[in-house]
């Protein structure tokens, strides 16, 4: 540890030490820590259990938080270090995102923002926007009116997108990498938000707006952000703002989404929730839908086979409006809190991923339900000491 902790602090550095608790529900395997109170002059952090464990973190220093996993059961205390010296360590890359504009020579420039005031950015991005994904899902966001979340299954847990792009070659695919497994068509896909009409009980895209961004925030090695950022949507009757943030950690496949509108909000109901796929079977409870079904990946269904698939969103349960379904997708209608928040949790499970191939479809889905319903579930961090230290203490006596 003292070694690790050389590598990020020099004689001259800024330090603070801090005792983090970190308290859950029941037993969270690779469960993900978010602590908020960086100093604003931290430049690195190394944290570690009684200063003799280090656990690999990633400092989102634009977004003030510092982030691990952790198998936690009850709760359990952390040490962090912060330093003003830049971290020169590296750990494995466990996420990652990406995004392509293409150039008008048809080759690929990767870019961490993207906007338009059209709508016209769905052919102008490779994969038609923003894909991240860990080592057992990934998704994409498409950028036009829709803003619909697709999904991307994995056989084994792996990183796939730096090599595949989304679209496996067939030499990938005989190597046992995943691929789509899903035509979203008009639907919700999994967890994305939408308007809501009442009356014609149906879902209601972006498509009268001002301006629509998309960025990555963060891209591993424990998590990437993502968010897509509507202005100016006319919705309602009234002109909003909406700022999708879609956070996927290391050993997860499923994805924290945190919805921000701004305006004159109050009063208005969104929608959100799973896609009606053939073949499938529904689930719900009071703040749950889950949906397992089968459908081919892709319009070529010479070349395809019908991929059996898993969906399940879990919603706040007091900001549930109704649960009115329309004919694409089984869907929550919520409502913003007073903040202007709807948060929420979705995932995605793929029957070929090797780690399911001992349950039944029933097993699938109830883990799935299981999973997403704990995620939901607070983590909460709770600082226990902080003690600022002399350049002279920063090696030798931590």
């Amino acid at each position: 540890f003292l070694l690790a902790l050389g590598a990020v602090c020099s004689l001259n550095a800024k330090t603070q030490k801090c005792l983090y608790r970190v308290t859950v529900t029941g037993n969270r395997p690779e469960c993900p820590v978010v602590i908020r109170d960086v100093p604003e002059w931290a430049q690195s952090a190394v944290v570690s259990i009684e200063g003799l464990h280090q656990i690999p973190s990633q400092l989102d220093r634009d977004l003030g938080e510092l982030v691990f996993v952790y198998d936690i059961s009850g709760s359990r205390d952390f040490r962090v270090v912060y330093s003003s010296s830049p971290d020169k360590r590296v750990f494995s890359t466990r996420v990652h995102a990406q995004m392509w504009l293409k150039n008008p020579d048809k080759t690929l420039r990767a870019v961490d923002r993207a906007s338009s005031e059209k709508n016209d950015m769905y052919h102008k991005l490779h994969h038609h926007g923003p894909a991240f994904e860990s080592e057992y899902a990934a998704y994409r966001i498409y950028f036009d009116n829709k803003q619909t979340i697709d999904t991307y299954g994995k056989k084994r847990p792996q990183l796939e997108l730096a090599e595949t792009m989304w679209y496996p070659s067939d030499e990938q695919l005989s190597r046992g990498y995943g691929h789509d497994n899903l035509r979203v068509f008009g639907s919700v896909g999994v967890g994305s938000l939408k308007g809501w009409d009442a009356e014609k009980r149906k879902m209601v895209h972006i498509a009268d707006f001002k301006r629509r961004e998309a960025r990555i925030l963060a891209n591993g090695p424990i998590r990437t952000v993502v968010e897509m950022q509507v202005e100016g949507w006319r919705y309602g009757g009234r002109e909003i703002s909406m700022t999708s943030r879609y956070i996927l950690y290391a050993g997860h496949g499923d994805v924290q989404v945190e919805n921000r509108i701004e305006g004159d909000f109050k009063g208005l109901v969104f929608t959100t929730g799973v896609m009606k796929m053939a073949e499938n079977k529904v689930y719900k409870n009071d703040n749950v839908i889950a949906a397992f079904g089968r459908d081919f990946p892709e319009n070529d269904t010479v070349k395809w086979e019908r991929e059996s698939v898993g969906l399940a969103v879990a919603v706040p349960q007091r900001q549930i409006a109704s649960q009115t379904d329309d004919r694409t997708s089984y869907l929550f209608q919520l409502t913003p809190d007073a903040r202007g928040r709807i948060d929420y949790v979705f995932e995605m499970i793929w029957r070929k991923s090797e780690w399911l191939k001992d349950r039944s479809d029933t097993e699938c889905v109830l883990g799935l339900m299981e999973s997403v319903g704990a995620a939901r579930t607070p983590v909460v961090v709770s600082p226990v000491s902080y003690t600022h230290l002399r350049a002279h203490e920063t090696a030798a006596n931590l």
